[in-house]
């Protein structure tokens, strides 16, 4: 009878260790899973920021306070004369506000100033936008696509697909190239062809260069009229129009 009774005994006593050690198994696993489950909710509920070097939007970096200053050369052709006319400008991001859109628009500043001598005078307000596919610039209120993302060799575009002048293809034929002006290196650079329309008498050119972390670094635009008598014909003389070079001289952040 003892026997029975202390095998009895100690079934019971297995019986509730095994319960037991089950019951901590579960509870355990519950608590792991639990844990398991809470880091990933963790995780999820974080703002997964975009490459922004990757994808190109840092060749249109918008942040208050940020600033270009080019050195412009402007060149005017007439038939008697041509003129060169040099001064600068300075662009720096001011200010944000939400627009009718629900987007975030950033004011840009535009001050001029004859050389650096000069103290510099508002010019003009201009605005600005990046969404996750595109680059807008306000420039006195005319918008132009100015970049899509992400940046691509030889990818186009309408950059005229939200104002009135008609359609324009924008082409990126320059991708990730290290380009100099002056004292300044850009080792990343990509540069927009906006329209190369060339012939024996008129040539129409605008090319854009955007820079990684600094924006807009070289443009160009030409509109001229060659001389087309006789002997001048096809020789590229310039009879009349005008050529623009915006040359970066200076960037950073105030």
């Amino acid at each position: 009878m003892k026997r029975i009774k202390r095998k009895n005994k100690l079934m019971t006593f297995l019986t509730h260790r095994n319960f037991f050690i089950k019951s901590l198994a579960n509870y355990s696993l519950q608590i792991l899973v639990g844990l398991g489950f809470f880091f990933l909710l963790q995780n999820c509920s974080k703002t997964i920021e975009p490459d922004g070097d990757r994808l190109g939007y840092n060749y249109f970096p918008l942040e208050i306070g940020k600033f270009v200053t080019w050195e412009i050369e402007e060149k005017n052709y007439t038939i008697l004369d041509s003129t060169t006319n040099i001064y600068q400008i300075k662009e720096v991001v001011v200010d944000t506000f939400t627009n009718l859109s629900g987007q975030r628009q950033y004011v840009l500043e535009r001050y001029k100033r004859a050389n650096i001598n000069q103290s510099w005078q508002i010019d003009s307000v201009w605005s600005a936008i990046r969404t996750g596919s595109q680059a807008i610039k306000y420039e006195n209120n005319t918008p132009y696509i100015k970049l899509i993302f992400p940046t691509t060799n030889n990818q186009t575009w309408n950059g005229n697909a939200y104002n009135n002048y008609g359609e324009k293809t924008y082409k990126l034929v320059e991708n990730k190239r290290t380009r100099k002006y002056g004292e300044i290196t850009l080792p990343n650079t990509v540069k927009i062809l906006m329209g190369n329309d060339s012939s024996l008498v008129t040539q129409v050119k605008r090319e854009e260069v955007y820079a990684l972390g600094v924006g807009l670094a070289y443009m160009q635009r030409i509109n001229v009229r060659f001389k087309s008598d006789g002997p001048n014909l096809g020789k590229g003389i310039i009879e009349s129009g005008k050529i623009e070079k915006f040359t970066i001289i200076e960037h950073g952040k105030e």
